[in-house]
Formats: C-alpha cells, sequence, structure tokens
C-alpha cells in the first residue's frame, strides 16, 4: 500500500481558468477550467511525477540499498 504525502497546492485564477503547481516541487503544473478540475489534474500530475521520481532514482540501484527517513528544517 502506499504512504499519503501531504503537499502544498497553490491555485491562481487566470484567464480561462486555473493554474496551479506544487509549492514543495514547483516543477509540478497543471491546470483547470474549474478549480476542481485543476485540483484533479495537479494530484494527476504530481503522482506521475512522484512515481516517475522513484523509478528515476532506482534505475541504477543494483545489489543491496539501504533506505532510512531523514528529517529536515523547511
Amino acid at each position: 500500500m502506499k504512504k499519503t504525502r501531504i503537499f502544498t497546492a497553490i491555485y491562481k485564477k487566470v484567464s480561462g481558468g486555473y493554474s496551479t503547481w506544487i509549492e514543495e516541487m514547483p516543477n509540478v503544473i497543471s491546470e483547470g477550467k474549474t478549480r476542481k478540475e485543476a485540483e484533479r489534474n495537479i494530484k494527476d500530475a504530481l503522482s506521475l511525477m512522484l512515481e516517475t521520481n522513484f523509478i528515476m532514482s532506482m534505475k541504477d540501484a543494483t545489489g543491496k540499498v539501504e533506505r532510512s527517513n531523514i528529517k529536515v528544517a523547511a
């Protein structure tokens, strides 16, 4: 089961709808005609980015790897 993470979505009203991005990952952006559509779209975009990041980070990890949770001040 995938764990749930919390991110901050930023919504900006623009001509024709909403532009949205993830505060913690500004390269994750989307849009929608309504705020609700923009929210669905940004969730999809973030999910795809996290999946892609995981695949890319593990593609060269061969053999035994070690994982560790870390905390950082933000």
